[in-house]
């Protein structure tokens, strides 16, 4: 298949459903006008099933061994081999997670969820009011938060809230975070108490937006340096210069190469800025990032490997990671002067000594 969407059998058509947007997955599944509540969600995204933990037998002896499989029970398809300590958390239990932190119970803010392979993982999507925009441009975010988790043992529950830059679809990921708690809780017998726990801890969500939107204003405020470029690229990828490794070095030069285009500069206002740079990171391991194709995935279209990735898989780790490393990297940058306008000057600016690598780069901003 080009896609990995779990295909239901006695619904002819794909698990999914997608409202506001409709990029994932090439609109397979119900494309429907606008947001659904949790119970029109399941149903359309066909989730509205559960899963059972059932232990297996030895074929010799026919004694209980010490292993596990999770069956759906709607169509008994075997999902994953489990131990004794998993616990599985019920599709309606993301819907009413997610409910509740948003204190918007059985409200119509789901925008997309579904089901990969044959319902390994699940997932549900939904619309956070408040969209973000970098202040003095028409640069925005829609800001939504995703659920996800596996029926198979692979991975555990999480929730993060998902930016998805307007201009160029690009997704910025980041674990829900407050006094130190983030969600990504293992399926163990205590797995929901933990998300009860979370679930307490998480619903600030407004104000993490809040949060990201000044980080992302901060960000376009400084005018990144052949330094602090390089200082992210080493933090998450490793020491390039040193290693010289060719698969590094080309990912490197590619994202050189969106930051020096600044989405062609759709966005003059924040061009050589890092914000700039963040944008760069993201959007090349959106749409240009390289995939490994596994055994699992031998017939899945690239692109479609890649999206999974970037919302589930490592492509999502290392954009959880680039925000804060970015802040942290051009914390001493000087001060973008387009954006004097918009915002009050630091009183303190340190610029490092640039290095010859991005010179040319920098010095065309």
């Amino acid at each position: 298949m080009a896609h990995n969407l779990a295909f239901d059998a006695t619904a002819g058509r794909h698990a999914m459903f997608s409202g506001d947007r409709k990029a994932a997955w090439h609109n397979l599944g119900v494309v429907v006008d606008g947001a659904l509540n949790w119970q029109d969600a399941m149903q359309t995204a066909l989730l509205d099933w559960q899963v059972d933990k059932v232990q297996f037998n030895s074929p010799l002896t026919g004694s209980p061994v010490d292993s596990w499989g999770i069956f759906r029970n709607d169509t008994q398809e075997f999902l994953g081999a489990v131990g004794n300590n998993y616990t599985p958390i019920q599709n309606r239990y993301a819907f009413a997670f997610v409910d509740s932190i948003l204190e918007a119970d059985n409200h119509a803010h789901y925008t997309s969820a579904g089901a990969l392979g044959k319902g390994e993982r699940i997932w549900c999507l939904a619309k956070v009011n408040g969209d973000i925009q970098v202040a003095g441009t028409d640069d925005k975010h829609e800001t939504y938060l995703l659920f996800t988790t596996s029926h198979d043992g692979s991975a555990s529950a999480i929730c993060k809230l998902t930016t998805v830059r307007v201009v160029c679809q690009n997704t910025l990921t980041q674990a829900l975070n407050q006094n130190g708690a983030f969600l990504r809780v293992k399926h163990t017998q205590n797995a929901e108490a933990k998300m009860n726990h979370a679930r307490s801890l998480m619903q600030g969500v407004h104000a993490q937006v809040a949060d990201i939107e000044n980080k992302f204003n901060l960000l376009a405020q400084r005018k990144v340096t052949p330094d602090s470029i390089t200082a992210v690229m080493k933090k998450l990828f490793g020491d390039w210069e040193e290693k010289k490794t060719a698969k590094t070095e080309n990912k490197v030069a590619e994202i050189l190469q969106l930051f020096a285009s600044n989405d062609h500069d759709a966005i003059p206002e924040v061009k050589g800025t890092a914000y700039n740079l963040l944008n760069a990171i993201t959007e090349y391991q959106d749409h240009f990032a390289a995939f490994r194709r596994t055994d699992g995935k031998a017939d899945m279209a690239g692109n479609v490997i890649r999206s999974e990735n970037a919302l589930f898989g490592v492509g999502a780790t290392l954009k959880e990671n680039a925000l804060e490393v970015v802040l942290e990297a051009t914390k001493n940058d000087p001060y973008h002067q387009v954006m004097r306008r918009y915002v009050t000057v630091p009183t303190q600016i340190v610029t490092p000594k640039p290095v010859s690598l991005l010179d040319s780069i920098i010095d065309g901003m």
